[in-house]
């Protein structure tokens, strides 16, 4: 007897479903272990996760042991057009997020600009704050462009380094959000790690110095030539990140000047520190992906 033609295509249109709940099956039946491993290589995408928090009780147990978390956010907070490699989190998810993953003891916040929004000149915040006990640490490091530093021409810089530019980019976005995530910290959460990057200028070198050595920087270059020796001293910078293919005869850098504030509050009261040091300086720029120019 043939099958009437209906019957074949309802057969057929369940093939799928039956092969899809024959794999789910299978990862039931994983080893919590490795079903943990799994959930972790997805850290830095949220949105796969909270989807599989819905799928059973089950995998909403694995889905909230997640300790580390990457969260990408616009600067508006709405949703922003971007390049495969990621997605934006809306900003009126966080709550809910932060309900998901109840155990979170690390989050990396990366917030993006779009591309047409001012700032026109570059600028890069990295905000690192950690809890242990009583004690918690601030950490804000901010960087934004003056200038080229050159084989042939020296240094040209911009003399629009003025503080009220410096308390606009700390204030206006990084601190702005480090109080979002505050409201809705996790009670595990032991680092919160907040970036933010416009007109990063993604392949090219880069020097970072402070407000110091800038004073002394044409003086500096007078009495030398500007090569790979003279950037390599720290006494006329803070750090080099070279662009691999910066020839040693012909230099054509970036400028960043650079701040730094920490804050230490413990038991005896608030400390401060100022003082950028290299470590400082790299790690605010290797927190940046080549696909971070507008972050």
């Amino acid at each position: 007897m043939k099958r009437s033609k209906a019957t074949q295509q309802s057969q057929n249109q369940d093939f799928p479903l039956r092969r899809s709940a024959r794999l789910a099956d299978k990862f039931t039946n994983l080893p919590d272990e490795l079903t943990s491993k799994i959930f972790s290589k997805m850290e830095d995408d949220p949105k796969t996760l909270i989807r599989c928090s819905v799928v059973s009780k089950k995998w909403a147990s694995f889905v909230s042991k997640i300790v580390n978390l990457t969260l990408r956010f616009s600067r508006n907070g709405h949703f922003l057009a971007c390049s495969e490699h990621h997605y934006h989190t809306p900003l009126s998810s966080l709550p809910a997020i932060m309900k998901v993953f109840a155990n979170l003891e690390s989050i990396e916040v990366k917030v993006y600009h779009p591309a047409s929004e001012p700032p026109a000149y570059g600028n890069i915040t990295k905000m690192t704050v950690t809890w242990e006990g009583y004690v918690s640490q601030t950490d804000t490091c901010v960087a934004f462009e003056v200038g080229t530093l050159s084989t042939i021409e020296g240094a040209m810089l911009s003399h629009d380094f003025d503080e009220e530019k410096l308390a606009t980019l700390k204030s206006s976005l990084v601190i702005d959000f480090y109080w979002r995530m505050i409201a809705h910290r996790p009670k595990k959460l032991k680092t919160l790690v907040i970036m933010s990057a416009k007109n990063y200028g993604v392949g090219s070198g880069k020097v970072l110095i402070t407000i110091e050595q800038v004073s002394k920087l044409h003086d500096s270059i007078s009495n030398s030539r500007v090569n790979e020796s003279w950037l390599e001293d720290p006494q006329n910078i803070v750090y080099w990140h070279k662009n691999n293919s910066d020839k040693e005869n012909l230099i054509q850098e970036q400028v960043w000047l650079v701040y730094r504030s920490k804050f230490f509050v413990t038991n005896n009261g608030l400390h401060h520190e100022i003082i950028v040091r290299e470590k400082n300086a790299k790690e605010l720029l290797d927190g940046l992906d080549d696909h971070d120019g507008d972050m």
